[in-house]
């Protein structure tokens, strides 16, 4: 069947095609419209689709719900914004090519694109929306480049394969929800521009086991870190001051928390609320006698105390003091009198 296309100033309005592979290189336009493959015939039959040189924008829901979509070839010779929701519900879509010319991602572009293993996000990367890539469920591995300014709620939430992802350097802050229920996410690595830990950002990740909040990092969030089951240790460098309520509600086998000075506030049931169902403690690890005091009293008053205990691993005051007299004593030589 020969494929039907309708194109209007410039834009390409809509598609009828019931071949599965539809190649458009040889036509002019810079925009593909709403909806524009969304009717039924193309939901039924396309496969593969092969965009112009000059496309620079994909408006909402231009492919939503094409069933049979696999493939999808952007053009390599420039940037390219893709709208919301444009490849909702694809749950067969594998592969973007090209991908490294996209501009932005909107809100709920990729959602629920089951088969979707890998995307290449290239450096002129801005924005991504919010649940841009929600429900990727083969989705392995997302690498953000720094070009990257902007990042949705719930961005890659149910993300259920994602083992990794690395952020760079520059990228200044995380999402809500942003890896929520993301089951296989082993690894954390922050930037050293991220400050806040947003509420549910890593809540549910259940095969984290360990994680390092770096000094740049303030404040944690609201069930940041809840139900991460397999959560043993977590640490915090000098420099976080407030850790939000449930924190670390349901991670049933956390036993470490290392907590800096610097940290001024607990929320309600940060580390847990009454006494484990294990009868296990987490043992939180402070570096000064004055700490000790301290945290036991915002551990009591947040509800968390009959679940913790707090351990000095720093100097005593009295170690402190004799090391101060030793160094005085080889500073004047009065041994050598």
């Amino acid at each position: 069947m020969k494929t039907d296309i309708k194109v209007k100033n410039w834009q390409l309005r809509k598609v009828k095609c019931t071949d599965a592979s539809v190649d458009l290189s040889q036509k002019e336009f810079v925009a593909v419209e709403k909806r524009a493959f969304s009717n039924r015939g193309n939901r039924k039959y396309t496969e593969q689709v092969i965009l112009p040189k000059g496309v620079s924008v994909l408006k909402a829901e231009a492919f939503s719900a094409c069933t049979r979509l696999k493939q999808i070839t952007l053009p390599a010779d420039n940037n390219v914004g893709i709208s919301g929701g444009v490849f909702q519900n694809c749950c067969r879509l594998r592969t973007v090519n090209n991908s490294g010319v996209i501009q932005s991602i909107g809100a709920r572009a990729f959602l629920h694109c089951d088969m979707l293993q890998e995307i290449e996000l290239g450096s002129d990367l801005r924005r991504i929306g919010e649940e841009a890539f929600r429900g990727c469920r083969s989705l392995r591995r997302i690498d953000l480049p720094p070009s990257l300014r902007e990042i949705g709620k719930g961005a890659f939430r149910d993300c259920t394969e994602l083992e990794f992802f690395s952020a760079s350097e520059d990228l200044p802050q995380l999402a809500p929800e942003l890896f929520r229920d993301c089951i296989s996410l082993r690894e954390v690595t922050l930037s050293k521009a991220v400050q806040v830990v947003p509420s549910r950002a890593f809540e549910g990740c259940s095969a984290l086991r360990e994680v390092a909040i770096p000094s740049n990092v303030q404040t944690i969030e609201t069930r940041a870190f809840a139900d991460c089951r397999r959560l043993k240790k977590a640490t915090m460098e000098l420099g976080v001051q407030r850790i939000g309520a449930k924190a670390f509600l349901g991670a049933e086998q956390l036993r470490e928390v290392v907590v800096p000075h610097t940290l001024k506030k607990l929320g309600r049931g940060a580390f847990g609320l009454g006494k484990r169902k294990d009868g296990e403690k987490i043992t939180v690890c402070v570096e000064n006698e004055y700490m000790v005091r301290r945290m036991k009293r915002l551990l009591f008053w947040c509800g968390s105390g009959g679940c913790t205990t707090v351990k000095l691993v720093g100097k005593s005051i009295e170690e402190r003091k004799r090391e101060r007299r030793r160094s005085d004593l080889n500073a004047k030589g009065a041994h050598l009198v």
